[in-house]
């Protein structure tokens, strides 16, 4: 392993090497902060370069370390909850999908680009699940809003999530952070940086969490002849670690190394069966006997005890090696190296039963990605009147992944079928993009700003999907024979061959296929500083997304088409202000985005084995959005902080299968994952008491419904019909609700030590987050319930 971290170290390295010779000087310092900010204003990056939040003229949610900190805000879901228009679903598969502004994709593969893109000190992250345990030990976290592509790593459509890490300092600290919470959950982060040298300074953070199981089986006792493991899900235990390096050989240049990595052995969350689609002529005993989950708890869930119980294992290692060289007082090239790679061995019940109706036993794969970019700007040049970016990435990914479905307990697990029950699917993609930018603002006048962007991207990406028949074989024995009823060929399969019928509806051959695609991502505006407090801007910006292929079990290699680019076109207006000398800041914009061919997990229907995934592009559809942020100071050591979302987020094209198994037109219905109302509100108050400072705070979050599946809340159950069974009338529709957190603490003399006790969901609200369709079964994730603990920090400097 350390043969394999040095190797791929020096290659980076090698990558820009060529930009740079080693000097003697050394200046430790924060990327350079204009010099009109306001006193603790949040100075963030989304232009690429370093600015203050209230002179970005684009509407970007940040969150600085401190702020996450006091919120307690340690998980990517956390962060979803304080952003308005930002929602975060856990897959059945475990990778997290992002929705940002009505803009989502609801895919649980790992070869899926997501709509909201991540990034680690603008270090791409392509994929969501590498991102899982980057949120410790930050200076900030910055949510850019709308399509982005122009500056940042990646194209995107909804929008990107920055991770700003905390960097060497020039003195030495240390400090750590350590809680403990209900269900035995112990969560600590510790830190220490200083100069190693006079040219050379180190950070080492380490960050890891074990909590307890927290779901219940509501389905089994232990006089069942359970062991009491079988009883309890949901247990937590990782561990993740970074390593910065800042290296300034020479006043011009700069170096830095950053290295990170994770083991996350942490059990896969249990799912909440609600529904059941029973086969209309042979329900099977899985579809009449399985349990439905009681509303209304939280912790209420059920799994297969045998080799489909769920269990995880990932380990992810990051590496990117950035250089900034002074080409001349006002040019600066940058490179930027990055090397992910992430394994994993899991396993997932997907039904929420203790049958196996569908359950994923194998989940296996890798991803290993690299990527460079490279460009030249005088963006950090303070005073210039025309500020520029421009350069070119490269971007090469190979993901595979191999899982097994079992359903030994489904309606198609039959005589006539031949009694299959488990079908493997292994894909393999190897993904190629290129891409060349450009970015510049122009001053018009001093108060008058001009703003424009482009992008041109190429991505080809090849792909090879086979599915075969793990187990007794079954599947192969079935497929032989439908080569010879509809291809008139006999073609032998074994367990390791690839079943889905091909172009000639024969069997025995792998899917293979390339999608080749480009398009013209794109940005322009225009800021104007009305006044020295208020900024209004306006822009207009085209994003995309690129096509993707599914991972699911297919019959036919015709259901394993790829969806195609998607891509967004937004115009945005806001303002930015401050008011009675700063006691108030208030943010606001109003947008519209014309969503073309977003891509949906779609279903088609099967004589041989029923409902069955496939994607899918919705042709056209819309967002009307109006979001707002407000900050009060009304006395010394009191903050409010109150925020929203309006949208309005409708298909205006779109006809295919419903979740159901009815060819539907859903123009009309709402997109997934797009809440009428976001409305967040905080207080924070502090006040001195004896030598130190005591704190009293507060978060309500409110999230009206929305809908997992296009048409979720207008197409019913079909409840009544055959062995059909449901617990709701539109289960693929989620309740709105009203979460509550609280704080209170105590800050010791000198800032040093700080005691504080917590609480998340105090009132336990009963809250879901995604609702899944896999073939006949409804199932639901729900959100913690109420937890509590408390706090340590302690900082040395």
């Amino acid at each position: 392993m350390a043969y394999f971290v040095t190797k791929r170290l020096a290659m980076m390295l090698a990558g820009v090497s060529s930009i740079g010779c080693v000097g003697t000087a050394f200046a430790q310092e924060a990327e350079i902060a204009p010099q009109d900010h306001e006193p603790g204003e949040i100075i963030v990056t989304a232009n690429k370069r370093s600015e203050s939040l209230s002179k970005v003229g684009s509407s970007v949610a940040a969150f600085s370390g401190d702020v996450l900190g006091t919120r307690n805000i340690v998980r990517p879901e956390e962060l979803a909850k304080a952003v308005p228009g930002l929602a975060l679903a856990p897959s059945t598969h475990g990778t997290p999908v992002y929705t940002l502004r009505g803009v989502g994709y609801n895919a649980d593969a790992l070869a899926v680009y997501p709509a909201v893109s991540v990034s680690l000190d603008q270090a791409p992250m392509p994929f969501p699940v590498l991102a899982g345990h980057s949120m410790f030990d930050l200076e900030r976290v910055e949510v850019l809003k709308g399509p982005q592509g122009t500056l940042f790593g990646q194209n995107s459509t909804g929008g990107a999530i920055n991770y700003v890490a905390a960097k060497p300092t020039d003195t030495l600290e240390a400090g750590f952070n350590a809680s403990y919470g209900r269900f035995s959950e112990v969560r600590g982060t510790a830190y220490v940086s200083g100069p190693l040298g006079d040219t050379l300074a180190m950070r080492v953070a380490v960050d890891g969490a074990h909590r307890g199981n927290w779901q219940n089986n509501f389905a089994r006792t232990v006089e069942d002849n359970s062991s009491r493991v079988d009883l309890r899900n949901g247990e937590e235990n990782y561990v993740a670690a970074r390593m910065i390096m800042d290296w300034r050989p020479s006043d011009r240049l700069k170096i830095e190394v950053n290295v990170n990595g994770s083991v996350d052995r942490s059990d896969p969350q249990a799912l909440q069966l609600v529904s059941i689609l029973a086969s209309p002529t042979a329900p099977s005993v899985g579809e009449l006997n399985a349990a439905l989950a009681p509303l209304n708890d939280l912790r209420a869930a059920n799994w297969s005890t045998d080799e489909a119980r769920p269990s995880g294992n990932r380990k992810l290692f990051q590496a990117f090696v950035r250089a900034d060289l002074d080409l001349t007082d006002s040019v600066t090239l940058t490179s930027i190296s990055t090397y992910n790679r992430l394994s994993q061995e899991m396993a997932f019940d997907l039904d929420g039963s203790d049958f196996q109706i569908v359950d994923a036993p194998q989940d296996d794969g890798t991803i290993n990605d690299y990527n460079q970019e490279l460009r030249l700007s005088n963006a950090s040049t303070v005073g210039a009147g025309f500020r520029w970016t421009f350069g070119g990435m490269y971007n090469k990914s190979e993901v595979h992944e191999d899982q097994w479905i079992t359903y030994k307990h489904a309606a198609s697990n039959n005589a006539n079928n031949l009694f299959i029950n488990a079908s493997g699917i292994d894909t393999r993609s190897k993904v190629e993009n290129w891409a060349v930018f450009a970015n510049g603002e122009y001053d018009l006048t001093s108060d008058l700003t001009l703003k424009a962007g482009g992008r041109y991207t190429k991505s080809v990406n090849d792909t090879y999907i086979c599915g075969y028949s793990p187990g007794d074989g079954n599947v192969a024995k079935l497929f032989t024979l439908l080569g010879e009823l509809l291809g008139g060929q006999t073609v032998p399969l074994s367990t390791t061959d690839c079943y889905p019928l091909n172009d000639q509806l024969l069997p025995g051959t792998p899917y293979l296929d390339q999608l080749s695609e480009d398009n013209i991502s794109w940005k322009a505006g225009v800021d104007y500083q009305v006044a020295p407090d208020t900024l209004l801007y306006a822009n207009v910006a085209r994003g995309y997304k690129a096509g993707s292929y599914p991972a699911i079990t297919a019959a036919t290699q015709a259901e394993l088409k790829p969806a195609k680019q998607e891509s967004v076109t937004s115009y945005e207006a806001g303002i930015k202000t401050r008011l009675a000398g700063n006691l108030m800041q208030l943010n606001g914009a109003v947008f519209y985005s014309d969503y073309r061919d977003k891509q949906v997990q779609g279903t088609v229907t099967s004589d041989l084995f029923g409902l069955l995934q496939q994607l899918q592009n919705i042709p056209k559809s819309h967002i009307f959005g109006v979001e707002a942020d407000l900050i009060l100071r009304p006395t010394t050591g009191l903050t409010l902080t109150g925020s929203g979302s309006y949208l309005k987020a409708k298909v205006d094209k779109y006809e295919s299968i419903s979740t159901y198994g009815q060819f539907t037109d859903f123009s009309g219905d709402r997109l997934p994952f797009a809440p009428t109302w976001t409305l967040i509100g905080d207080f924070d108050y502090r006040t001195p008491l004896g030598s130190g400072t005591a704190f009293l705070g507060g978060t309500v979050n409110y999230r009206s419904s929305v809908d997992a599946y296009v048409g979720a809340s207008r197409l019913a159950f079909p409840s009544g019909v055959g062995s059909n069974r449901t617990q709701l009338e539109y289960p693929y529709r989620i309740d709105g609700y009203t979460l509550v957190d609280a704080r209170i603490g105590y800050e010791f003399p000198g800032d040093r030590v700080t005691v504080s006790a917590w609480g998340k969901n105090i009132f336990n609200t009963y809250n879901i987050q995604n609702a899944i369709s896999y073939g006949p079964v409804a199932v639901r994730a729900a959100g913690l319930p109420a937890t509590y603990g408390i706090s340590l920090g302690v900082k040395w400097h």
